[in-house]
């Protein structure tokens, strides 16, 4: 076999090896983040992709950025079904009521560890899976008032 040969061979199978991974690396699903977002009515603050991920500058999202509230989702049993599709995988009504149903499962958690439920920081534009995105102490407490059920007694 030519060098010419083996060089054409090794080109195609690295490329089809980057296709395969670039296609299989995904777990950033926009059709989740909208569900999401109207669920929440997220603002520009916390209805973006760093809600579930901790990208880099030039980096995607994707199943090796999750930080810990997009784990939380991930490990969730519902979800099993539901994870390794694509973002051009036309998810129903139903599977996306999934995603909304494991979100609100996780409300009362605090994934991150900065003191303030999912919840909380869902409605008050901070970051769950980001434990530098705190609410402002005094519209945290402003909330907790306003809505005593709702929140993780501490």
């Amino acid at each position: 076999m030519s060098k010419k040969h083996v060089f054409q061979m090794a080109s195609v199978v690295m490329a089809c090896a980057l296709v395969f991974l670039m296609s299989n690396t995904s777990f950033a699903q926009k059709k989740f983040l909208e569900r999401i977002r109207k669920h929440y009515q997220l603002g520009p603050g916390n209805g973006k992709c760093t809600l579930c991920h901790e990208t880099k500058p030039e980096e995607d999202p994707g199943r090796k950025n999750l930080n810990k509230f997009g784990k939380a989702i991930q490990a969730d049993p519902d979800m099993k079904p539901l994870l390794g599709k694509d973002d051009e995988y036309p998810f129903t009504n139903k599977e996306l009521d999934i995603v909304e149903k494991v979100v609100v499962k996780l409300e009362d958690q605090d994934s991150d560890g900065d003191g303030a439920t999912n919840r909380e920081e869902l409605e008050l534009g901070t970051l769950p899976g980001d434990p530098t995105s705190v609410p402002d102490k005094a519209k945290l407490e402003k909330y907790r008032k306003e809505h005593p059920a709702k929140t993780n007694k501490k």
